[in-house]
This record gives structure tokens, C-alpha cells and sequence, in this order.
């Protein structure tokens, strides 16, 4: 085995022990489980005993030594009445039955307590999953695809769940059916039962064979499940261009592709796991020759040669069974690695030691010499950026595409955290106070308007689960949102459809802002919140923003620079800096970028029919 193999195997055990480290609260129970594991592999030897016993009592036979005691046990507490060799048969057969039944309920607990603990395992690892999914930082997810997310949720949690149940289950229980099985075999014939065990091992070389094969292939072909599933979710969700542009033949293709090497990577893991039993039985069967052969020449019963090769065969399916634990392993470690890859994101944006709750009025903020980065290597997005704002005052962000503006008001409620310089409130860093306060202190409208499927009301209500009836329609009525809402089949109880697809772009993005104005925010963000209105409802949802504004600390992203000529602050940024700054009336006098930008802008609205 190459050192590569070897480090492979080592981080395959890591990583399963550390998925078995979760079991540890439910010990009680696989303890309970292993007692019941012992006793059913205990009643092989007993049901093979008293089968013995029972075969020589029905169909005649030399006297065996389970015969010979049982007689003399009966001589001295039976004298008279019913035929020694009659009660004899029946105590046999009742042994038996009870071996059979002993066998049945141990089996049946054993499977449920290791059942139990691994389905409240995987439970417990999907709820962590998803709740680290939910905390992971932002940064994350620009370079995460959905569909690989879910894929990891649903998908690899199910074969770890595989991976617990079979493991243990055949650790807990083949281990003392084996033993169970060779006793017997050695109270037959010491010499016969050394022939039959030494071929017993060679089944595990098909295990070595095969096993790096599945391993390798598994791990690929979830990866290959976590494309399918992104792929699939980009092209629901992307519906509406797919069908535009008639790329429908294109996303089949690319789906078909996915799921044909997916295919391809299962068939090579079936054939790999359907050559290891074959070649088992093989050697079961070369074991089982022997066994004839060798009962010939030492001239063994035929009770004897049956019962040998009986637990011959209930020797076989432990064996199997085990083989196969390390394939199990290799398959529900690739799982594993990917889950844990999950968990083991540090989170940079969480709360710092020591975070106190942000409360009261916000009256500054102030970027300090703020740069910013994606990634090591990467240009900067944010380069120096100096910028104070004060209560009530409107900070309005122009400039072109990837100039930086979305990233400078993401660093506010702490989606990320500059790489150098600070961003305080009130002459305290953010990273002072806890991540919940300072949220709930922010209201955000998003370029993309994000609506779930649910009721009206719950999507306005959605930051704040206990308001009224009362305050969501005053919030609705701000956004000038509450007209259109009553005249829905239910009003404020219709669900509407899951990302609002059955709103138009304008109401969406309206029913976005009254979310925002619910929480009644000293800080509010405007990610482009005025673009997909058409003019009367742009009019109308900019008064009720001018309403709402007061008193407050608004950050707006707009490419409609008519909506920003009243900002108090315009900041163009270029390339990460802050090209200009300063009032509208300012900067058309000063005929640098933004008069560039609104002139082209005018001109455009004039060239439109």
C-alpha cells in the first residue's frame, strides 16, 4: 500500500470516528443494544446445540453426550409415568423453540436501539447542518452553488445514516454469531473446524480489492448528485430566461450529461460490491467440500456432517456482513468528509468576546479608512473608503457595475468585515456590539426582491413574528402597498407564490419595503429598492421614503439618479474609491463622472418613445 493509500485510510477512520463521536449521548442505548447483540449471537450455539440433541432424539443415533446428561438428570428428579426418551424429545425441542425465540426478540432490540440512535444521529446532524448553512458568512456563499447545499443536507446525511445502522448493527451482532457458530464448530471436531476457518479469511480479499474503487467513485458520485441539484435549481429558478432565450434543449443536455456520469460512477460501485459476494460464496463452497471430504474419511454422523455445514452457513453471513463494514465506511466517510467540510467553516462575522447589544438611537456612522477584498490575491473592491453619516441624512451610492457600492453597504449589518480600517456607530466598532442588535437595527430592501410562500401578511411580518394586524398594514401603507393587498382573493391572507412569482415586479418590491418599515429601523439600506416600479409607483413609494427617512440614517443604491437629487450626500465610487462626493447641484457643476452619468441618463429617457 502506497503512503498516499495509507493516509487516505488514516483520514477515513478520523473521519468516521468523529461521526460515531456523536452516538456518545445515546450510550445507554447501544449498550442496551450490544447485551441484546451478545445474546443473539449466544443462541447460534445453543440453537445448534439443541438441534443436535433434538435430530439424535427423533431419528435415532448413538447416544450423545447432551443425551447421556439429560437422561441422568431425568433418573433423578422423574421416577415412572412418561418415556425417559419422550421427555427428553420434548425438553430438547422446547430448548430449541426457545433458542429460536431468544434469537428472534434479541435480533429485533438489538436492530431497533441501533436503528433508534442512528436516525437520531443523522436528525440531530441535519438540523446542525442547516443551522451552520444559515450562520455560515456571506462570504461564503460567493463561492457555494445552492443546489451543492442541499445535496449535502439532504443527500450525504442520508448515507451517513446508512453508514451508522449497517456498521454497528454488524459489529454489535456478527461479531458473537461468528463466535456462536465457530464454537459449535469446534465441539463437533477440532480438526475439521481448523480446515474450514482457514479458508474463511481469504474472503476478505475481495473487500481490499474493491474497496478503494467504491470509495473513490462514491465520494464522485455525490458530488455528481450536488451538480444535478444545482443544475436543477438554477434552471427553476431561472425559468423565465431559460424559456426566453429557448435554452430548454441546452439545460437538458447539461442535466443529461451530469446524470449519465452519475449513472456511469453507480454502476461501477454496484459491479465492485456485486464482486465481492460471489467470490465469497466461492470459497463457501470450497469450505463446504472440504468438509465432506474430510467427514468421510473420519467417519463422522450424519447429525454431525448437518449441523457442521449448518453453522458453516450461519458462519458465512457474519462474515459477509463484516467484509463489507469497511466498504460501508468508505462509502459514509465521503459523506462525512463533505458534511464536516460544512461544520468546520470558522465563521469570521460572528459575535467577538465581549460584545455588548446595540440599543438606543443612532446618531454616526463612519467608514475609517475601510478596504475590502473577496479573497486573497484578488483586486480590492473597497480601497480606502472615508464616509461619515449622520442621523436623518440620506447617503446616496452611484457609480457603474462592480464599483463597490453593494459591498460598502454590506459591510454595515456585518454580511462581511473589512480587511483593514473599521466601520463604527457612534465611535464604537460594529464588531463591538452583538450581530443580532446591530441587525435589528437595520432595515434592508434588496435589489432582488427575496419573498417567501406564505401569506402576505407573515412576508411583511417576517422580521418581526409578533406584530399586529394593525402595524402591518400601517408599515403596508407607507410602502403604498395596501391598495393592491385588498384587493387580492384573500387580502393579507393570501399566500402568495414562492419567490412572489405571482406579483408584479413593483409589488414585490413594495411588500419588501413595508417589511423593512415594520421594524421601524434607525438605519435603512436601499439596495437599487426604487428600480423595478414604473414611474406613478416609483412617485409614490419615494414620498412614503421621504416619510420614513426622518430621523433615520439611509443608505441608497440607486442607477435612477433623479431619485437621489435631494440625497444630502452623493458618493461616486470608481473602482473601489470614492471618486467624488457631494451634493447633486455640486456635482453637475463640477462635470466629473456623476455629470457624466446623469447626462447620459437624460439623455436616454429623452431618446425613449
Amino acid at each position: 500500500m502506497s503512503a498516499e493509500s495509507r493516509k487516505l485510510t488514516a483520514r477515513e477512520k478520523q473521519i468516521y470516528l468523529r461521526l460515531l463521536a456523536r452516538t456518545k449521548p445515546y450510550a445507554g442505548r447501544l449498550a442496551l443494544a450490544v447485551v441484546f447483540g451478545i445474546l443473539f449471537g449466544g443462541s447460534v450455539f445453543g440453537l445448534l446445540f439443541s438441534a443436535k440433541g433434538g435430530m439424535s432424539q427423533v431419528f435415532g443415533g448413538a447416544a450423545t453426550r447432551l443425551q447421556d446428561s439429560a437422561n441422568a438428570w431425568i433418573n433423578q428428579w422423574y421416577a415412572g409415568g412418561m418415556n425417559h426418551d419422550l421427555l427428553l424429545t420434548i425438553v430438547v425441542l422446547s430448548v430449541l423453540l426457545f433458542c429460536i425465540a431468544l434469537r428472534g426478540v434479541t435480533f429485533f432490540f438489538s436492530k431497533y436501539l441501533i436503528e433508534w440512535v442512528a436516525q437520531r444521529v443523522v436528525m440531530v446532524l441535519r438540523n446542525d447542518v442547516f443551522s451552520k448553512i444559515l450562520h455560515l458568512p456571506m462570504l461564503y456563499f460567493t463561492g457555494s452553488r445552492t443546489g451543492e447545499l442541499m445535496s449535502r443536507t439532504l443527500n450525504d446525511t442520508q448515507l451517513i445514516e446508512r453508514g451508522i445502522t449497517e456498521v454497528i448493527c454488524d459489529l454489535v451482532q456478527q461479531p458473537f454469531v461468528l463466535l456462536g457458530a465457530a464454537a459449535y464448530l469446534f465441539f463437533i471436531d477440532l480438526r475439521l473446524a481448523a480446515i474450514s476457518l482457514a479458508i474463511f479469511p481469504v474472503c476478505i480479499l475481495p473487500v481490499a480489492i474493491f474497496g478503494k474503487r467504491v470509495r473513490r467513485h462514491s465520494k464522485a458520485g455525490q458530488e455528481r448528485i450536488a451538480d444535478l441539484a444545482s443544475i436543477q435549481q438554477e434552471a427553476i429558478g431561472g425559468a423565465a430566461i431559460v424559456k426566453a432565450f429557448g435554452t430548454e434543449d441546452r439545460e437538458q443536455a447539461r442535466f443529461e450529461g451530469h446524470n449519465l456520469d452519475f449513472f456511469r460512477r453507480q454502476i461501477k460501485i454496484t459491479a465492485s460490491k456485486a464482486a465481492v459476494a460471489p467470490l465469497m460464496e466461492f470459497f463457501s463452497v470450497v469450505a463446504a467440500c472440504a468438509v465432506l471430504l474430510y467427514s468421510r474419511h473420519a467417519a463422522l454422523e450424519l447429525s454431525d456432517i448437518i449441523l457442521f455445514l449448518g453453522a458453516m452457513v450461519l458462519m458465512y453471513d457474519p462474515v459477509k456482513k463484516l467484509s463489507r463494514v469497511h466498504l460501508v465506511i468508505q462509502q459514509s466517510s465521503a459523506a462525512a468528509d463533505r458534511i464536516f467540510a460544512i461544520l468546520d467553516v470558522v465563521d469570521n462575522v460572528g459575535d467577538q468576546p465581549g460584545a455588548q447589544p446595540l440599543e438606543g438611537a443612532v446618531r454616526e456612522i463612519r467608514y475609517e479608512d475601510v478596504s475590502f477584498i473577496y479573497a486573497p490575491g484578488k483586486p480590492r473592491v473597497l480601497d480606502g473608503i472615508q464616509l461619515v453619516a449622520r442621523s436623518g441624512e440620506l447617503i446616496a451610492l452611484v457609480g457603474g457595475s462592480g464599483s463597490g457600492k453593494t459591498t460598502l453597504v454590506n459591510l454595515l449589518p456585518r454580511f462581511f468585515d473589512p480587511v483593514s480600517g473599521r466601520v463604527t456607530i457612534d465611535g464604537r466598532d460594529l464588531r463591538d456590539f452583538t450581530l443580532a442588535s446591530l441587525r435589528r437595527h437595520i432595515g434592508l430592501v434588496t435589489q432582488e426582491t427575496i419573498l417567501f410562500n406564505d401569506t402576505v401578511f407573515r412576508n411583511i411580518a417576517y422580521g418581526e413574528p409578533g406584530a399586529t394586524r394593525e402595524q402591518v398594514e400601517a408599515a403596508a401603507k407607507k410602502a403604498h402597498a395596501h391598495e393592491f393587498i385588498l384587493a387580492m382573493p384573500n387580502g393579507y391572507d393570501t399566500v402568495i407564490a414562492e419567490r412572489g412569482l405571482l406579483l408584479s415586479g413593483g409589488q414585490r418590491q413594495r411588500l419588501a419595503i413595508a417589511r423593512a418599515l415594520l421594524r421601524n429601523p434607525p438605519i435603512l439600506i436601499l439596495d437599487e429598492a426604487t428600480s423595478a416600479l414604473d414611474t406613478e409607483s416609483e412617485r409614490a413609494v419615494q414620498a412614503a421614503l421621504n416619510e420614513a427617512m426622518q430621523g433615520r440614517t439611509v443608505f441608497a443604491i440607486a442607477h435612477r439618479l433623479s431619485t437621489i437629487r435631494r440625497a444630502d450626500q452623493i458618493l461616486v465610487l470608481d473602482q473601489g474609491r470614492i471618486a467624488e462626493r457631494g451634493r447633486h447641484d455640486e456635482l453637475l457643476a463640477r462635470g466629473g463622472i456623476y455629470e457624466r452619468l446623469y447626462r447620459m441618463q437624460f439623455e436616454n429617457q429623452a431618446a425613449a418613445p
